[in-house]
């Protein structure tokens, strides 16, 4: 009977442990939108809002997540032809249980990344060139650095124990990246794909590698002193499982497709944008997540 009752213990312990697995994602990185007038450099601010619902089929762990990020941003030019963008992001993550309303947070410094991007094209720049379609490549890579938190308690009831709630990823990841925009008169289309190569963390935990695409239409409106770019595209992103000491947790990974509209007005020294996703189809941790909304807001000053 007591080998009965431990091997119940065991079990019902692994249960958790996998469960507790699906959750929203704090730590993997933002997409970085339309960055605008080529040859400025710049720096401020982007908050975002990411809101997802968790173990949906259970009622005790159901839970309601909602991560909030403040985004220092820069972006400069150290030589010709390059571009060298920083991102240092505050999160602020919190997750309600759905059951009895109790809620958990945690908040610091997330993971630092740094991108370094080779202008192979750019026919805005080239006087020589007469035609009323532009378009400029970017191609480059960087690399993400683990300054946030990944540390928890798995028997510590206080916590929120699973791998995605943390403020960062615990290990050294590096991103490829590939920037495309075409542009006819007032009329225009980006394309932002990303690739990130995860590492494993000191506790042999592996974030699966992630693909991230957006194709954004915008239109250019001039008045006097502003340029407005109303935006609608389409984003998507991709994973596959995560492993803990090489083993898969078949409760993680998935693909996302949503939504995404917004608008970009410029003034000669400052550059604001108002964004927001909504799910157009998905399938996170084996239908156990679902993702509900994005919305980010954000202010870059040149110099």
């Amino acid at each position: 009977m007591r080998k009965l009752i431990l091997l119940f213990i065991f079990l019902a312990s692994v249960k958790v442990s996998t469960a507790c697995d699906i959750c929203g994602c704090a730590n993997g990185g933002s997409f970085m939108g339309i960055m605008p007038n080529m040859n400025q450099q710049l720096i401020g601010l982007r908050y975002f809002s990411k809101s997802y619902q968790s173990h949906i089929s259970s009622k005790f762990l159901g839970s309601e997540e909602n991560f909030q990020t403040a985004e220092l941003r820069l972006r400069i030019y150290p030589a010709k032809n390059l571009q060298l963008m920083a991102f240092l992001p505050y999160q602020f993550n919190e997750q309600v249980l759905t059951y009895d309303g109790v809620s958990k947070r945690d908040q610091g410094f997330g993971d630092a990344r740094v991108l370094l991007h080779y202008n192979v094209v750019n026919t805005s720049m080239d006087s020589a060139w007469n035609s009323d379609f532009n378009h400029q490549l970017l191609l480059g890579g960087g690399v993400k650095a683990p300054l946030g938190k990944f540390s928890f308690d798995t028997y510590d009831a206080t916590q929120v124990a699973n791998a995605n709630f943390q403020l960062g990823t615990g290990s050294w990841d590096f991103p490829l990246q590939a920037i495309y925009t075409l542009q006819h008169k007032k009329m225009g289309f980006n394309m932002n794909a990303t690739y990130q190569i995860n590492g494993t963390n000191k506790d042999g935990y592996r974030f699966a590698n992630r693909s991230v695409i957006a194709g954004t239409f915008f239109r250019t409106m001039y008045t006097q002193n502003w340029t407005i770019l109303p935006l609608l595209g389409i984003y998507a992103e991709q994973s596959g499982m995560n492993q803990e000491n090489g083993i898969k947790n078949e409760l993680t990974g998935g693909w996302l497709t949503a939504l995404n509209v917004g608008v970009e007005i410029y003034t000669p020294r400052f550059n604001f944008s108002i964004n927001g996703q909504l799910p157009v189809a998905q399938n996170l941790s084996d239908g156990e997540l679902e993702f509900k909304s994005m919305f980010s807001i954000g202010i870059l000053r040149a110099f």
